[in-house]
């Protein structure tokens, strides 16, 4: 069964953004990698002082080891001014009949 991860990071959405522009490849890498890890899916979500992930991955522990062991990724957050370690919620994923 998959899991949905919620990660939510206090950072100016604006500076996620510029670094999109400035870094794209970067992220282009990360996702490349993220999928032969076993992601499925990753959207971002931009809030009032903060930035959130919402991804699904094969199970939890995949997500674990490719993010606490991904050097790029602690490198851009701080490029970006993520403030503090981000906060990760892991949830079982489930199929619904109302889904899309």
């Amino acid at each position: 069964m998959s899991v949905i991860v919620v990660g939510r990071m206090t950072v100016e959405p604006a500076n996620v953004e510029k670094l999109w522009r400035e870094r794209k490849s970067d992220f282009e890498v990360i996702g490349k990698e993220a999928k032969a890890a076993g992601a499925l899916h990753h959207r971002w979500g931009f809030g009032d002082g903060q930035v959130v992930i919402v991804d699904e991955w094969r199970d939890a522990a995949s997500f674990q080891q490719f993010f606490e062991s991904h050097a790029l990724i602690p490198q851009l957050m701080q490029a970006a001014g993520v403030q503090g370690p981000p906060e990760f919620e892991i949830l079982e994923a489930k199929t619904a009949p109302d889904e899309f």
